[in-house]
């Protein structure tokens, strides 16, 4: 399969990605709450941030595995341009499966 080069973007702190699918870090330190939304993940008033990459004793070394500030990879994320607190029915349609978005008609077309 050939992958085209995506522009990545910096992290606006939306909480798509991690609401979305739970780092294994933050399952393996909450395995009873595999149905939620990751504990970890805190709004602060105007963005969402990991607990796990700020204070935690590890953080250097959870910064570094999930490869924070690489950029965000969801090309076509839904919340990046509507950054706030998310309701728990949005939050259990992402958590739900719900399949990426698709690429938009302009990316179509570099295929």
């Amino acid at each position: 399969m050939l992958r085209y080069p995506v522009e990545k973007v910096s992290c606006v702190g939306c909480g798509y990605c991690c609401i979305r699918n739970t780092c294994a870090f933050g399952a393996a330190l909450h395995p009873h709450d595999e149905d939620k939304i990751c504990p970890e993940l805190a709004w602060i008033g105007i963005r969402y941030v990991c607990n796990l990459m700020g204070t935690h004793p590890l953080a250097a070394f959870y910064r570094q595995e999930l490869q924070s500030g690489g950029g965000c990879r969801s090309f076509n994320n839904p919340w990046r341009h509507d950054v706030r607190l998310r309701t728990d029915a949005e939050a259990r349609t992402i958590v739900s499966g719900t399949p990426w978005p698709t690429p938009d008609a302009d990316y179509r077309r570099c295929l």
